[in-house]
């Protein structure tokens, strides 16, 4: 017969019932939880054991050998921030797994005891990353891979073990970090995100994509932290203070990363103050330098001071635990003493902890004395300061208020010193005089300095009663010391001093200013060799593709962006170019050139002269012809056209980067004056609307 619906539920009902008493008048009695038993293998080797017997950099290959390895999960995929891998390590060092699984975590959490048989499986590396797999990936012939063990297999080569290990990471510095290392869960102290990666999301969630945030010390040392786009963490926030992190450490070919397994307190504790911002404010360098009344003095509580490295410690020209620092163009500066050895170089913005330091003089030259170098961090890189153009009659007058900034002496004559040499005390006359010092253990300390400079620039500072200047590099990229032309008329400055062949420039530290040798011009003709200078940098920093004011620019080079690389992009790249930015003022269009001026070619044949060609603004609506020709002596009369390959160069509305090859003629080989050579617009740009950024990069001279 048939059940109604209702019939059915009570039913379903009555029989709730008498469970439910049968229930009442006996005990019940739970399943007691399985007792864990633990699985009958053991190791018989380490992971350092296992990678010194059978991997090769580069090379992926089968472990014949019954080997057994033992490790603790250290790394598994529960946030998201690994995928389909677990890390494991035990007391030697860490490896990879590669499995072919997701959600692993639910079997192989962290912290899980795993025996892993090695027998049939394969190591390698994926961009140095040493991993254990199950076979060959060839999906990608150029580059084959480590191969995941596929997901039946998992019970075939991974034992499971106990739960709850704890694996304490390993405290090291970012210094320290090693091959060795890899794949190890450490942990860094005193750390923070650079400024632009404060307060930032991990990564991507919107296209998935990964991001690499940089991590560093207050001494600068950096460390890249990159986090998956998938990872559940991915749309959080960058911590803004300072403290430790947890985390894998990975290589990427040869750049050290970092791979966080979470975000909560027991991966990432970040909430101290950042490097050198303790409870202080800044003082400006000029009032710092007021406090000093004679005598050691102690500077006052929760200050610092902020500027720009002007000195370089590259070039050894002073002490290695002193830097100089300018507050800004036109600005104070002050010398600051470290209590040992630093690490700062020329252009970086510091901000420097001075609470409760001593002020003091040395040999009259006023200091912050026994700087701790933790006080001190790095804010940005790359910047400058334009150096105040002045005689050394100006310079006298205002030595105290001017001491510790960069000034610039121009058409002075230098005597004195060691053999002609740099070493030691050179006099610089401009009609009054100063002392030009340098140490014998300078770089340039030996080399000949010029007769008369037309222009000589370095920081101020004095030794007892002896006013002086210091230089950072007489010859490029800095060009401290630009000689005269020695009667010539032809205004080039110091030409470039051929020493070994070939000769490259690739204009990655333009800068600081243009490398010896190199100029851009304005009026130039075939008959004329220039006008006149373009309109130098207001500062050395990175200029955009777009902007139109004319001069020579420090532009990214085309290598590696494209043309809709954005100016914060462009800013960033460190692959540098020397460019032209042409307008309608006098002398641009035509008239602009880029001059490589060599000092003579004694001794010297068969020149081939190699660049790119680079068109930067794909906007503007003219395009430049460009040609290469040569003069020689100081003022050359005539320039004569060179043919080139391709043999017709243009810039203007487009994204390009042309590789140019030039053989130069016989007429240069061996020339005991000086020889000019130009890239040159020597016709006005046709069309319409804003003129090219042209640039030039990767120059290489050749010669016999």
């Amino acid at each position: 017969m048939k059940i109604s619906p209702l019939a059915r539920i009570s039913v379903a009902a009555l029989a709730a019932v008498v469970f439910l008493f049968s229930n009442q008048g006996c005990k019940r009695k739970f399943d007691e939880p399985p007792i864990y038993v633990a699985p009958d293998i053991q190791a018989n080797t380490s992971i350092r054991q296992v990678k010194a017997q059978f991997y090769t950099s580069g090379q992926i290959k089968p472990i014949d050998q019954d080997l057994v390895i033992r490790g603790i999960v250290v790394a598994d995929d529960k946030s998201g921030n690994f995928y389909k891998t677990l890390t494991i390590q035990d007391t030697s060092g860490a490896i990879a797994i590669r499995m072919d699984g997701n959600s692993l975590y639910t079997v192989y959490p962290i912290g899980r005891e795993v025996f892993v048989k090695l027998q049939g499986l394969y190591i390698g590396d994926f961009a140095r990353l040493v991993q254990i797999g199950g076979g060959i990936d060839n999906s990608d012939p150029t580059r084959p891979e480590v191969a995941p063990i596929a997901s039946a297999l998992f019970d075939r080569y991974l034992v499971r073990g106990s739960f709850n290990n704890a694996v304490a990471p390993r405290v090291v510095t970012i210094a320290e970090l090693n091959d060795d290392m890899q794949n190890m869960f450490v942990q860094i102290n005193d750390v923070e995100f650079q400024t632009a990666d404060t307060a930032q999301p991990w990564a991507n969630v919107v296209t998935r994509q990964s991001v690499n945030r940089t991590l560093r010390t207050c001494t600068g040392q950096t460390l890249i932290v990159r986090s998956s786009g998938y990872s559940n963490f991915a749309d959080k926030r960058t911590p803004t203070g300072k403290g430790f992190i947890r985390g894998i450490y990975t290589v990427f070919n040869t750049t050290k990363q970092f791979v966080i397994r979470d975000v909560d307190t027991s991966n990432i504790q970040m909430t101290g103050l950042r490097c050198g911002q303790g409870p202080t404010t800044v003082i400006n360098i000029a009032d710092l330098r007021a406090l000093y009344g004679g005598a050691a003095t102690i500077t006052p509580e929760g200050r610092r001071i902020t500027g720009v490295v002007i000195s370089d410690r590259s070039t050894s020209n002073l002490n290695n635990q002193n830097i100089v620092i300018q507050q800004g163009t036109g600005l104070a500066g002050i010398v600051v003493r470290f209590a040992a050895a630093h690490t700062f170089n020329l252009g970086d913005s510091l901000d420097v902890n001075i609470s409760s330091l001593e002020l003091s003089e040395f040999n009259g030259l006023m200091q912050v004395n026994n700087v701790p170098v933790s006080n001190a961090a790095v804010r940005s890189t790359g910047k400058s300061i334009t150096p105040r153009t002045a005689t050394i009659t100006q310079i006298n007058s205002n030595f105290e208020a001017w001491e510790s900034t960069l000034v610039r002496i121009q058409n002075a004559n230098l005597t004195g010193g060691t053999g002609g040499t740099y070493s030691g005390s050179v006099t610089v006359n401009d009609g009054a005089t100063i002392v030009m010092f340098t140490t014998t253990s300078a770089t340039f300390a030996s080399q000949t300095y010029p007769a008369n400079a037309a222009s000589l620039t370095g920081y101020l500072g004095q030794f007892g009663t002896t006013r002086q200047i210091a230089i950072r590099n007489p010859g490029a990229p800095l060009n401290d010391v630009v000689a005269g032309t020695g009667g010539g008329g032809g205004g080039g400055g110091a030409g470039l001093a051929l020493t070994t062949s070939p000769y490259t420039q690739n204009f990655n530290n333009i800068g600081s200013g243009l490398p010896q040798g190199f100029f851009a011009k304005i009026g130039a003709s075939a008959t004329v060799a220039f006008t006149g200078d373009m309109t130098q940098f207001n500062s050395f920093a990175a200029t955009p593709w777009a902007q139109t004011s004319a001069g020579v620019k420090n532009f990214a080079s085309a290598t590696g962006l494209t043309s809709a690389s954005t100016d914060a992009e462009q800013a960033a790249a460190s692959n540098r170019a020397m460019g032209i930015r042409q307008t309608t003022t006098v002398g641009y269009d035509p008239g602009s050139a880029f001059v490589m001026l060599l000092d003579n070619t004694t001794g010297k044949s068969n020149f081939q002269l190699s660049f790119l060609l680079q068109s930067l603004d794909a906007t503007v609506g003219r395009t430049t012809t460009w040609t290469v020709d040569y003069g020689v002596g100081d003022s050359p009369a005539t320039f004569t056209a060179i043919t080139t390959t391709p043999a017709v160069l243009t810039t203007g509305g487009l994204f390009s980067s042309t590789p140019v090859s030039v053989t130069l003629p016989a007429a240069l080989n061996n020339q005991s004056q000086k020889v000019w050579i130009r890239i040159v617009a020597l016709t006005a740009a046709p069309g319409s609307g804003n003129r090219p950024s042209s640039a030039i990069d990767d120059v290489q001279l050749t010669w016999n």
